[in-house]
């Protein structure tokens, strides 16, 4: 299944393609439900006619059988039918999940706008439920069919002039249906639209809980809350609105339906054109007639409420395509990373980083230190080279293995510690003592007891910033030796651990477990533990030395010393 879809519609035609094998055996079992269910009444009234009439117990018998026959076809039919269906669905919603899930995590996801996660959540959990649905209300929809065949059939047959009426309509119930539909499907995509934003804000606020009462926000943010949430509401009442609208234009034409036949049918015993037992039967399949009307309904409305979420989910998918690398390169750990910039006249400016060294990387122009800091977290081609390949032209599944960028804020997991570090719990016992020192998690075992087995809450709640960003610091320098940028990785830490952590990286760096490291940074601390310092002054002039001697300029010291 692509990832990429023009619009809803076309999504939710990709899902029930996906799935048309399975769609085929549950329509097939669901029609054999749904014309059970309509034989049944028939059934009945052919029983009064040809045994109770005649009183003759083998007829009686027999006829008893056709109904527990029916009965049988029914029962199974849906049973197996929906599970059939109802798989289908289940995988879909997963595959679907799995999409969002793998564009989200994509290197190469840069969306228009700044998402809450909140609002992916909800894309990623009730869109994509909503979106598979229409799996169901297709396979009820469809099999419904048959069931009006058999409901037409039995009425024409037992009485031409109820069903000609029946048959005239049924087609003004689709007509009125139609005409409600536009209304549905407005209301429901700004339904789902709120919804997410109210979920959206709610996470951000609860991301923001210890500043909020910090500050004395609380009261602000029930209030931004609040009026979300009333918009949410708002909507999903005009959605039910609608959809109670559709549901009592339903109960009008079912009842409008049996209202006419149960008429003709009484004018038509009276007459001597119907039996006893055809009366029954007639006024048992009209009753009925509103079951596979009601699914065609519920199909309408399942539908734009499917659709409205495939809009979402397409919206998501579509954003900032990934970069498309065929390359692939063999990991080195002294391998030369080329980072390319434009000061304020259009010039290019390179910035060489010499392979297999510990580089800090400090910009005197805001807007330069934003190019690179752009440079490294969205991967914009001819920004970054490794080895002279532009890092986008190698293949995303691939380029973790040869390069490592980390970002800077420190996002944590719900596990331990050492899955956090290492992905797993069995790599704690190797755990070296270099690598605990480089990022500062050595002083957080000292404090948990249970050490790298100490539980982490999801996004790492239950952790200072500090601590969150050692625990994302370790994370970043293991993995063996292979290139890695850092942005600001200890901004979050007091300056007595930064020390601490930049001569634990110095220490780590000398038993050969890392590669060429870039740091982008103004802290004094990783200034003196690096190998060398590139400088950009105001100027977009580039100097590379180390941090002593570049102190003793004045444009510099300005700079690191803010």
């Amino acid at each position: 299944m692509s990832s990429t879809y023009l619009n809803g519609r076309s999504l939710l035609g990709s899902v029930l393609r996906a799935e048309r094998k399975s769609i085929i055996f549950a329509v097939l079992l669901l029609s054999c439900w749904s014309a059970g269910e309509a034989l049944v009444p028939a059934v009945i009234g052919a029983t009064i006619d040809e045994a109770i009439g005649s009183r003759e117990l083998p007829l009686l018998l027999l006829w008893i059988a056709i109904l527990g026959a029916c009965f049988a076809m029914l029962s199974f039919g849906y049973l197996f039918g929906s599970r059939f269906g109802n798989q289908a669905m289940n995988r879909q919603t997963h595959r679907l999940r799995g999409l969002i899930t793998g564009r989200v995590l994509d290197p190469g996801y840069r969306p228009e706008r700044q998402r809450m996660p909140g609002e992916i959540s909800t894309i990623a959990t009730v869109d994509t439920d909503v979106a598979s649905m229409v799996i169901r209300q297709a396979c009820l929809g469809i099999s419904s069919v048959l069931g009006l065949l058999v409901c037409a059939g039995y009425l024409l047959w037992a009485n031409w002039l109820v069903g000609v009426a029946v048959l005239v309509i049924a087609p003004l119930a689709m007509f009125t249906l139609r005409w409600l539909t536009p209304r549905l499907s407005r209301t429901t995509h700004q339904m789902q639209a709120d919804i997410a934003a109210s979920g959206a804000a709610a996470a951000d606020i609860m991301s923001g809980v210890e500043v909020l009462r910090g500050i004395g926000g609380q009261a602000t943010a029930t209030g931004w809350y609040t009026a979300r949430s009333r918009k949410a509401t708002q909507a999903a009442i005009d959605s039910a609105s609608a959809s109670g609208r559709m549901d009592a234009a339903q109960v009008v034409i079912s009842s409008s339906v049996l209202l006419v036949a149960t008429a003709l049918s009484a004018q038509q015993v009276l007459a001597g054109n119907m039996s006893v037992g055809s009366i029954v039967g007639v006024l048992g399949v009209a009753a009925f007639l509103a079951t596979p009307l009601g699914m065609a309904v519920n199909f309408v409305q399942a539908y734009t409420r499917s659709q409205a979420a495939a809009e979402r989910i397409t919206d998501l998918l579509a954003e900032s395509l990934p970069h498309t690398g065929t390359m692939q390169l063999q990991p080195r750990s002294d391998a030369a990373l080329l980072l390319t910039l434009e000061n304020g006249q259009g010039e290019r400016i390179s910035l060489p980083v010499s392979p297999g060294r510990f580089s800090v990387l400090v910009c005197a122009d805001p807007a330069l230190q934003g190019q690179v800091r752009d440079a490294i977290s969205t991967l914009v081609p001819g920004r970054l080279f490794l080895d002279g390949t532009d890092v986008t032209d190698i293949q995303r599944e691939h380029l973790p293995q040869v390069l490592r960028v980390v970002p800077h804020e420190a996002v944590l997991f719900s596990g331990s510690i050492a899955q956090n570090i290492f992905g797993q719990d069995t790599e704690a016992t190797t755990a070296s003592r270099e690598l605990m020192a480089a990022s500062g998690v050595d002083q957080l075992l000292e404090i948990f007891e249970d050490g790298l087995a100490h539980r982490v809450e999801g996004a790492g709640t239950n952790l200072s910033g500090g601590q969150r960003q050692r625990v994302a610091l370790a994370r970043a320098l293991a993995g063996g030796p292979l290139p890695r940028i850092l942005n600001d990785p200890t901004n979050a830490v007091d300056s007595v651990t930064e020390a601490q952590i930049a001569a634990g990286i110095r220490e780590l760096r000398a038993t050969g477990e890392q590669g060429t490291l870039l740091v982008v940074s103004t802290s004094p601390n990783l200034l003196h533990a690096a190998d060398e310092v590139i400088f950009i002054d105001a100027h977009g002039s580039v100097r590379t030395s180390t941090h002593q001697t570049l102190a003793a300029q004045h444009d510099y010291e300005q700079v690191v010393s803010r």
